[in-house]
């Protein structure tokens, strides 16, 4: 399970799969919700040992700013922080709390 590797399509989902969320900048977020090309900062990382620390370690931490590079809207997100790509599990990005990043704004 863990060799094998999905390749997630660049195709935008249809209209049916993609969740009817309004955007609102400020707001507190699950990391499952962020539609791909938004930049997001981490607020709250809600998973219990030794998953949170798996994280830790790889430099996934609380205030540390990201892009979302895909979301198949189905829990699976990959990300870019800092050149460095992730790819999480609805597991995690249900329990990840984020906020919209904007460069020159407080957040």
């Amino acid at each position: 399970m863990a060799d094998e590797l999905r390749i997630l399509s660049t195709v935008p989902p249809s209209p049916k799969e993609a969740p009817s969320v309004v955007w609102h900048p400020g707001k507190i977020r699950k990391l499952a919700e962020i539609k791909a090309g938004h930049r997001v900062k981490f607020m709250a990382i809600q998973l219990a040992e030794p998953a949170r620390g798996q994280l830790y370690a790889q430099g996934l931490i609380e205030n540390r700013k990201a892009r979302v590079i895909h979301n198949d809207h189905r829990g699976r997100v990959m990300l870019n922080l800092q050149g460095e790509i992730y790819l999480l599990g609805r597991r995690e990005t249900a329990k990840i709390q984020v906020r919209e990043y904007l460069p020159g704004h407080a957040t």
